[in-house]
């Protein structure tokens, strides 16, 4: 087989067996296009990816590559004035010829390329030489007789993307309550709604720890009061911080985090926040007169929403 030497990096080129899946052309006396004078010939059009399209064959190159031993090959899309304002069609295009001696195609892809109204079309300036084509043991000329094949895959555009937008609160919040009869509160407690960043929170306790902390420690959770009722590609983002003060030696104890919350996550805390051991140790002060004082710090509240784009 003769050296068939591809300079365009943006080809893909492999042989295979099975014939071009949109549209064959069987040229029988092909030296006569040339000598005709006759400098590219138009196929018929044919369908692929819902639209229509031409094959066009320069026996002696196009344009500036005419004239530099090279067969020319471009696929054109067709019927344009039948298509939308400012239409766009983005295709991979492979074009063949068919090796008669050995019963299989010689192919040749080249990379997606836009289809528009100042471009519709576009091809491969040097798809072969003359020298591998008209070679007979390459089996591409055969009788002055060859055959080329076209290959058309439209990448269909998503109608669907997305816009991401975040917006950082500057509101800070930062409030204590006294929670009294402490020890008669019951399994959990709520505190009333406070608004921040635009958005519903509330305090929510386990006086006696939560399912898997029951009996073993306090547990306190900030609750996201709208985040229920978020859709899918919403979330609002705080960094938190959760205090329950030392009533007689000042300090308190603080634990912080940042999270993200959402549809799935609409309350986020700690589950062990301090042992109910030392919660009801009265050297530590925490529990006095059955009261605690817990207070809650916000800041930095980021809005974060995905919105459809068509």
């Amino acid at each position: 087989m003769g050296s068939l030497a591809f300079e365009d990096e943006e080809m893909t080129v492999e042989v295979r067996e099975a014939s071009p899946a949109h549209y064959l052309l069987k040229v029988e006396s092909f030296s006569l296009l040339s000598e005709s004078g006759i400098e590219k010939f138009e196929s018929n059009e044919f369908e692929a990816g819902g639209y229509k399209w031409k094959m066009i064959i320069y026996p002696d190159g196009k344009g500036s590559d005419k004239g530099s031993e090279h067969i020319s090959v471009y696929l054109a899309i067709s019927r344009t004035s039948f298509l939308p304002a400012g239409w766009e069609v983005n295709a991979i295009f492979t074009f063949f010829v068919f090796n008669q001696l050995r019963d299989n195609y010689l192919s040749v892809r080249g990379k997606m390329r836009r289809f528009q109204p100042i471009k519709s079309l576009w091809g491969l300036p040097k798809f072969l030489s003359h020298g591998t084509f008209k070679e007979s043991s390459n089996g591409y000329l055969v009788d002055d007789k060859c055959v080329f094949g076209a290959e058309v895959f439209v990448v269909q555009r998503q109608p669907i993307g997305e816009c991401l937008s975040m917006v950082k609160s500057n509101d800070s919040f930062k409030r204590e309550w006294k929670i009294c009869n402490f020890s008669n509160l019951g399994e959990d407690w709520f505190s009333e709604e406070f608004t921040v960043g635009d958005y519903k929170w509330k305090l929510w306790l386990y006086p006696k720890g939560n399912v898997k902390n029951k009996g073993r420690n306090i547990s306190i959770f900030l609750c996201s009061v709208d985040a229920k009722d978020f859709d899918r590609h919403q979330k609002v983002k705080a960094n938190c911080n959760i205090c329950l003060k030392d009533q007689i030696n000042g300090g308190c104890k603080k634990l912080s985090y940042c999270i993200w919350f959402s549809t799935t996550r609409v309350n986020w805390g700690f589950p062990g926040f301090m042992p109910l051991t030392e919660l009801h140790d009265q050297k530590k002060g925490y529990l006095v007169n059955d009261c605690i004082v817990v207070e809650v710090e916000l800041e930095g509240v980021f809005k974060h929403s995905v919105k459809s784009l068509s």
